[in-house]
């Protein structure tokens, strides 16, 4: 879209005009001309990525994802083997993963995301 479709389309979920055009200006800096579609790429990254979280939400090993660093949790599983994790320690959220999940159901609750949505959005 454009900076106007944007932030036009952004009413439906953000009231205050002055957080959309924070919001439209965060997705689509760099652009040279803001009349035409584009975006921000390392905004869509972050987008994708919280969507796979969400949507895998209750299978992903969270200490090891954590353990490898910066890193996509479909890849996890491959990467097991390779990492180093002498003297890495596990952030103390995700001691106990129990309520940590439970704050990304919220966070789907909030965006009224449920399991349906977030296979459109993201399907195997």
């Amino acid at each position: 879209m454009s900076f106007r479709q944007l932030c036009q389309d952004l009413a439906r979920y953000v009231q205050d005009t002055d957080v959309r055009w924070e919001d439209g200006v965060r997705a689509q800096r760099g652009q040279t001309d803001t009349s035409l579609p584009g975006c921000f790429q390392q905004g869509q990254v972050y987008l994708d990525g919280i969507v796979s979280i969400l949507r895998h939400h209750q299978t992903i090993d969270f200490p090891l994802l954590a353990l490898l660093g910066k890193g996509s949790c479909e890849y996890v599983d491959r990467l097991r083997p390779h990492g180093v994790l002498d003297n890495t320690r596990v952030p103390h959220f995700m001691q106990n993963l129990a309520p940590y999940r439970q704050q990304l159901e919220h966070i789907m609750a909030t965006n009224r995301l449920d399991e349906a949505e977030l296979g459109r959005l993201l399907p195997e």
